[in-house]
């Protein structure tokens, strides 16, 4: 095969190679993204379930538990060892004892004296205690009685001699002491060949013993390791998922903060538009009122005036002719007359034409004279002494008196207001306050109360401050405050 030929094969290898490589890494990638999910998963559910850390005491409970049955198994594994011992030590004692006994003894017979008889008296109590507990290991061991009858006889017998020794006299003679000693009723090679298969059994108990205490021993280690290495093992997936579970919830506040304040944002830029179309609605509804009123002057003004003069000429003609059209025109006339003041009040009701020729000081000082002719309270105005205004802000400050007047005509049942326009600084102050009722809770969120919100919208638009509450001694106080015009250098 020529090189021509292998090249493609080899390409076409080292691309099946790649691929292969590239499946298995992505196997592997998700293998390992689906144990990464799986745990995440499991820790999750855990730090969820509310018995968590009771799961974690429960196993430290169990620890608790477990620690120490195995502390009193193995405390009763010690006890019957150390009795174990204890009743081996006494098997092994009888036989040194009881030669000890006859050697105290013959040593008393050869030699009478009170410290002889006191060594054989405690020789014959140590045997006595030794048979005593060799006695009681048999019965707890069940030992056939065959077996320890050669014990038995020698406590009894021994027994017997030590209440006989007791029995004596301080004063017991020799011979006395002497007739008190009982005959040995079994010798040592018969007690040692009686106790050495007991010694025998005991040893192999205690070893048997020992090797059990060993096994329980590592037993209760390795059931000690794994109950520690489960805990901690919990342990540590438990503050792992409630770390997860800080994270998440961490996560979640942060997300929910973002769209609080991404809510606040657009909310406080809607509230900004709407408010500047508040104010745009307010600012082109007094230029259109300026509008019409110029309107109604110049043109329906000139309309009614000319034909009053005609209608007036009409009559004064009719009435030299002694028409009988003169009662008519004369009617005519009067109607003419109702128009015009028709005409003027509507004006005036747009745009104060005190207000546009004369200024804000003689505007207010025309709307408490017209209030106090026909509203139910007094009107006390307090004025400066001049004060200079553009138009703008003049007609906010007058709609803003005229508002509450009416407000206060309508729902305060006062018996005296107070107007009050001041100049504090770069800032013009009105302060109205009443005697009435007071403003209801929650009348400024009420439904229909735009007039309340005219106001604000009129300080929002001129960057001044509007503000309605009870007054200090009863009623309520509205105070507005707009910003003077900067005057210009």
């Amino acid at each position: 095969m020529s090189d021509a030929d292998r090249s493609p094969q080899q390409a076409q290898r080292r691309r099946a190679l790649v691929e292969g490589l590239s499946r298995a890494a992505r196997r592997a990638g998700s293998a390992t993204d689906g144990a990464e999910r799986l745990t995440d998963s499991v820790l999750m559910k855990l730090a969820r379930f509310r018995w968590g850390a009771l799961l974690v005491v429960l196993i430290g409970v169990a620890f608790a538990a477990l620690s120490e049955s195995t502390f009193l198994a193995m405390q009763r594994e010690r006890e019957e060892i150390d009795a174990s011992r204890l009743s081996l030590a006494a098997l092994n004692n009888l036989v040194y004892d009881n030669a000890q006994a006859e050697q105290t003894e013959q040593r008393y017979i050869e030699d009478p004296s009170a410290d002889h008889l006191a060594q054989h008296r405690a020789t014959l109590q140590r045997l006595t205690d030794a048979s005593n507990v060799v006695l009681g290991w048999a019965v707890r061991r069940q030992i056939d009685e065959e077996r320890v009858s050669a014990v038995r006889r020698l406590s009894a017998t021994e027994s017997e001699e030590l209440k006989r020794l007791e029995a004596l006299p301080e004063d017991a003679s020799p011979v006395e002491v002497m007739d008190a000693f009982l005959p040995t009723v079994i010798d040592q090679a018969e007690l040692r060949q009686a106790l050495e298969p007991l010694v025998r059994t005991e040893r192999a108990y205690l070893e048997e013993q020992m090797t059990l205490l060993g096994e329980e021993i590592e037993r209760q280690r390795a059931a000690a390791i794994v109950v520690i290495a489960v805990g901690v093992l919990m342990l540590i997936l438990l503050l792992r998922a409630y770390a997860m579970r800080s994270e998440a919830e961490a996560l979640v506040a942060d997300r929910l903060r973002a769209a609080r304040d991404e809510l606040d944002a657009l909310v406080r830029v809607r509230t900004e538009e709407l408010s500047e179309l508040a104010s745009h609605l307010q600012t082109e509804a007094e230029r259109q009122k300026s509008a019409l009123a110029r309107e109604l002057h110049d043109e329906l003004g000139s309309i009614l005036t000319a034909s009053r003069m005609e209608a007036s000429m009409l009559l004064r003609r009719a009435r030299k002719q002694n028409s009988p059209d003169v009662e008519s025109l004369g009617r005519v006339c009067d109607i003419l007359e109702q128009g015009v003041q028709i005409k003027r009040r509507v004006i005036e009701g747009l745009v104060p034409t005190v207000l546009t020729h004369l200024g804000l000081l003689p505007a207010l000082e025309a709307l408490a004279e017209e209030t106090r002719a026909s509203a139910p309270f007094a009107v006390e105005l307090e004025l400066p002494g001049e004060l200079e205004l553009e138009r703008e802000r003049a007609i906010a400050i007058y709609r803003v008196a005229q508002e509450a007047l009416t407000n206060i005509r309508k729902h305060a049942q006062a018996n005296a207001v107070t107007i009050r326009l001041s100049e504090e600084g770069n800032t013009v102050r009105l302060d109205i306050r009443d005697d009435g009722v007071g403003l209801p809770e929650g009348a400024r969120g009420k439904t229909g109360s735009h007039g309340l919100l005219g106001m604000k919208y009129r300080a929002d638009a001129l960057g001044g401050r509007f503000a309605i509450g009870a007054a200090p001694g009863g009623g309520t106080l509205l105070e507005f405050e707009v910003p003077r015009e900067v005057p210009r250098a």
